[in-house]
């Protein structure tokens, strides 16, 4: 065969992958638009599970007066139900096979067990807000390699031999068969696809489509019995890994994609039994059967950048698919340029907020200060909104528990102005006194839910892709992993930081107003008319995310504060307690705690988002700023404090424009940034998608960590993120 009929048929394999690309990037977004129908508007990440079809009606079966279900038996049982109960779903042109209609997790009505007693930590809980750990589960990354070494099969001998060794108590018992269940009800499920992939090949007319079928059927019936070892087989795994994840408890995380492929494909090319175009097929469909949070390049632990031909599949497939992704490159010195420059690239290509930019000097750094080697901090992984973790080996929780610090000030606030002397010090001093009393009561509470939340919400899908759980017979939850290195994120700072600084300047250091003028604006909501002075004089002082203020002073003061008491933090149980800045998609509810507040806020208005200033307070398009603000607020400590970043994607036309960008973001990073999340804003088209979400239904947004489609997100968090990317241009 000549070069060119070889280009040729390169090109036609390209043309018709890259048109069922595009076929399953129209029926995902129609399908966008039935969930809403179905199910309302969520705030949250865009899982790519189907509307249930009409008279869909499955429950789980409850063991509680509240109806809801706990522990081995009644997670492993109703997941088998609710498996039972799924369609296979088969599509012809997609590469992998399969998808679910609802996630067990979200059956339930209370996150923790009905039968706790939280009075130990209630009154707590509520008066300052705490957005508590109990009963949290997953947050953390399973190791899928100890998966595609055994294969599915494989994970269900492992349980059985691991089962024989391991009979000292019923709960152990009760532990395995619970994991045998969750595996037969996996597999059962595979088989039912399997035999509807047999159905679509005979029925299927087109010669092309008849092919996939043929290598879709033969990945799918090797992966159900044995290990993978081509690239179809390895992301056909994947993908079923992802299925029977998300729909037991909402799991996302995803590990290095790149790494995790890179044997197969090596495999593959150096026997010609695939090209890159069938590589990025097989990968454009892994992407498509989940949302999953993926890591790309970076060193590993020998200092080797991990960015191969994969990576550059990965980054192809996801520009073909142009949905809402997860992926974030691991930015350090040894990443080739060209791979950071093709990332940012896509990143205005398609405006959906993917990939995001971690950095890896400021995150090694920072777990091995919490005590931890090199080798191992270069194992933690970006694996989910904010957050990190060693696949297989830690159980950190992390983006779980979150203290609300504009609550805090709150309530040193009151107290303070109740009596005693009156000072930005003493108010500092109480402020620390009811951090320490937060922190102390999560400590506490998370002792209990290590010790408990196996009988609650066992990780039976994870313990099978951990080093330990099922080895010693013991969930995830119970002391059975290497590292428990709970995460504590606080969230509100700049409130907090532009109330200490409006009272040190304009009380203390100016005497413009008064304790009590101050404070009675305060109460009334600054809604007197005497109030409207005193929000103005407040609300004009020095602000975090300018340049020299005390706003700025006192967010750092404020963060290492924070640091200290979460690093100092001791327990029964754990260890190690690692801080970060993050509020998820929590800053309404997080606003929603506190009442008016000295910096100008009112009453119930949401708080900052994550470690970013308050919208409006750092002059429009100055990036520098909000990077020095943002990495005043860094934990340092192994765990993230995100800088949200918005852009214009005007920047792109400007000379350089690329080379600019990328120059902003490695300047964050190495200035002791860990994570950018990225928008890339165009005004009219947000305008106008918020006033008519449904013709925009392709539109996606970074709402904080992940991405979403603007249209799912309800009309209050849609003006927020609406309110913060006009702010922030």
């Amino acid at each position: 065969m000549s070069t060119v009929s070889k280009e040729s048929a390169l090109e036609r394999k390209k043309r018709i992958y890259t048109e069922r690309i595009r076929h399953l990037r129209a029926m995902k977004i129609e399908e966008t638009k039935k969930k809403i129908a179905y199910n309302g508007h969520t705030d949250e990440d865009d899982y790519n599970w189907l509307c249930p079809l009409p008279g869909y009606s499955w429950k789980p079966k409850g063991d509680t007066p509240n109806g809801d279900f706990h522990g081995y038996r009644g997670w492993s049982e109703n997941y088998a139900s609710m498996l039972r109960s799924f369609p296979p779903v088969v599509q012809p042109e997609n590469s992998m096979c399969g998808n679910f209609y609802r996630i067990l997790q979200k059956f339930r009505k209370l996150r923790w067990h009905e039968n706790w007693d939280l009075s130990p930590w209630l009154r707590t809980f509520q008066k300052y807000g705490i957005d508590h750990g109990l009963g949290q589960i997953h947050h953390f990354c399973g190791d899928s390699r100890i998966g595609l070494k055994l294969g599915w099969e494989g994970l269900r001998e492992k349980v059985l031999r691991c089962a024989r060794l391991n009979q000292e108590s019923e709960e152990q018992k009760e532990f395995y068969r619970a994991e045998i269940a969750f595996l037969d009800a996996c597999m059962e499920w595979m088989d039912r696809t399997i035999d509807c992939v047999r159905e679509k090949l005979a029925q299927e007319k087109d010669e092309g489509l008849r092919e996939n079928l043929e290598g879709m059927l033969a990945a799918n019936e090797r992966v159900r019995h044995h290990p993978p070892e081509t690239l179809r087989e390895a992301c056909t795994f994947l993908s079923w890994y992802n299925l029977f994840g998300r729909s037991f408890n909402r799991e996302g995380c995803g590990g290095q994609l790149d790494e995790l492929l890179r044997p197969y494909y090596e495999h593959d090319i150096a026997l010609g039994l695939i090209d890159d175009e069938d590589a990025v097929y097989y990968i454009a469909g892994l992407l498509f059967s989940d949302t999953k949070y993926y890591q790309l390049g970076g060193p590993d632990e020998n200092g080797r950048d991990m960015v191969s031909p994969v990576s550059w599949l990965i980054l192809e497939a996801a520009d073909r698919m142009d949905v809402s992704l997860n992926l974030t490159i691991r930015v350090h010195d040894g990443l080739p340029r060209d791979f950071f420059r093709r990332g940012v690239e896509l990143l205005f290509r398609h405006r959906n907020g993917w990939p995001r930019f971690s950095g890896d000097q400021s995150l090694v750094e920072g777990f091995m200060r919490r005590g931890f080697s090199r080798e191992l901090a270069a194992k933690r992984i970006a694996v989910g909104c904010n957050w990190m973790a060693i696949p297989g080996l830690e159980y950190p929780l992390n983006d779980s528990i979150k203290v609300n610090q504009a609550r805090i000030f709150e309530v040193a606030y009151d107290e303070m102005m109740a009596e005693g002397e009156r000072s930005t010090a003493r108010l500092f001093d109480l402020y620390r006194k009811h951090l320490k009393i937060v922190l102390a009561c999560i400590a506490d509470s998370m002792d209990f839910d290590l010790n408990n939340n196996r009988y609650n919400s066992p990780e039976l899908f994870l313990n099978l892709f951990m080093v330990g759980p099922i080895e010693k017979g013991r969930d995830a939850s119970d002391h059975s992993v290497p590292y428990y290195n709970i995460g504590i994120d606080g969230a509100g700072i700049a409130v907090a930081a532009n109330s200490f600084a409006a009272l040190e300047q304009r009380v203390e250091k100016e005497g413009i107003v008064t304790w009590d003028a101050v404070y009675t604006a305060v109460r009334n909501n600054f809604e007197a008319k005497d109030d409207r002075y005193v929000r103005a004089v407040m609300k004009s002082s020095g602000r975090f995310g300018q340049p020299g203020s005390l706003g700025n002073a006192w967010a750092k003061k404020l963060t290492e504060l924070f640091r200290d008491e979460v690093v100092a933090l001791k327990s029964k149980e754990i260890s190690v307690f690692i801080p970060g800045m993050f509020s998820w998609s929590k800053t309404l509810l997080f606003g929603g705690q506190v009442g008016a507040t000295p910096d100008g806020r009112r009453a119930g208005e949401p708080v900052n988002h994550g470690a970013n200033p308050m919208p409006g307070d750092v002059r429009s398009g100055a990036m520098t700023d909000l990077s020095e603000a943002i990495n005043l607020c860094q934990c340092g400590m192994g765990n993230t404090s995100p800088f949200q970043m918005e852009l214009d994607p005007g920047i792109i036309d400007m000379e350089d424009g690329v080379e600019k960008v990328m120059a902003l973001l490695e300047t964050h990073l190495k200035r002791g940034g860990t994570l950018i999340n990225v928008n890339i804003v165009d005004a009219d088209r947000i305008r106008a998608a918020h006033k008519n979400p449904e013709l925009y239904p392709d539109l996606v947004v970074r709402v904080t960590g992940f991405t979403a489609y603007f249209i799912t997100l309800t009309p209050e968090f849609r003006q927020l993120v609406v309110d913060r990317l006009m702010e922030a241009r």
